[in-house]
């Protein structure tokens, strides 16, 4: 089994140092979270470094990386090109929720360091922003992010965002630091990736989401449209898509073919 490289640093242009964990041998694949930290929301990804080279960077904000008032999907595609464009010929992107705006915002920008691009339950509302449960799911979280604390409002988002009350009282800090920043966002709706770059490309796409919730699937199904991606449903795990049964397997079999197809170009 591979073991854990130390943290280190990927030099971002504008910014303090991001840190990144890396792990394993083999293919690069760059596997960033979303609004739980990367340790909880990669946990059940570590057994793929017995055959890729993982790197986990920690979105600026979540510790060890260097803190932040906000989560912010062009920071994070900063953030993002900086990486790619250090490691030779490109990586395999993988996206989880809000983390996925930025890498996709990121593969517009720089396709041609992009081996592959996997997105899983990505807010990318305005793929489908003419769906009225997409715009009432979008509404939904943009009022949380606004501060509103009633309990719909709350109740609703941490449903779809896969967090329960109890988070909310965690005596983590990891935990606490990730509620808070889910508190505080660039709205997903401002986010526009350069899409026909990516087809342009010829980027292999993957898009999973955990069938629980229609407004998500309806998202998911319009992007999958867009970039002419594989469109896989994977349930058990609610929108921590990537803990449920099966996903290894799914996505090693996206990159292994992916990364077959970049072999032969």
């Amino acid at each position: 089994m591979a073991t854990g490289q130390p943290t280190e640093p990927a030099v971002s242009r504008s910014h303090a140092p991001l840190f990144v964990r890396k792990a394993g041998a083999g293919p690069p694949v760059v596997l960033v979270h979303g609004g739980l930290p990367a340790r909880h929301a990669w946990a059940r990804q570590q057994e793929l470094a017995a055959r890729w080279s993982l790197m986990i960077p920690s979105r600026r904000g979540f510790s060890p990386s260097p803190p932040a008032p906000r989560q912010d999907f062009l920071v994070d595609a900063e953030d993002m090109a900086a990486l790619v464009a250090g490691i030779p010929g490109g990586a395999h992107f993988v996206g989880f929720s809000y983390g996925g705006l930025g890498m996709c915002v990121a593969a517009g920008l720089q396709p041609s360091r992009v081996r592959s691009l996997t997105l899983i339950e990505v807010p990318l509302w305005s793929a489908a922003g003419a769906d009225e449960s997409v715009r009432r799911l979008a509404e939904v979280a943009d009022r949380f992010a606004e501060g509103h604390r009633d309990a719909p409002t709350e109740r609703e988002f941490l449903a779809v965002a896969g967090l329960d009350r109890q988070c909310l009282d965690t005596r983590d800090d990891d935990m606490r630091q990730a509620i808070e920043l889910a508190r505080n966002f660039r709205s997903p709706g401002e986010a526009s990736p350069r899409f026909g770059r990516i087809v342009e490309a010829g980027i292999p796409v993957l898009v999973v989401s955990g069938g629980h919730t229609p407004a998500i699937e309806v998202v998911c199904d319009a992007v999958a449209a867009r970039t002419g991606a594989q469109r896989i449903c994977v349930t058990g795990a609610g929108h921590a898509v990537q803990r449920a049964p099966g996903f290894n397997p799914m996505l090693e079999a996206f990159l292994t073919a992916a990364e077959h197809r970049a072999s032969h170009l």
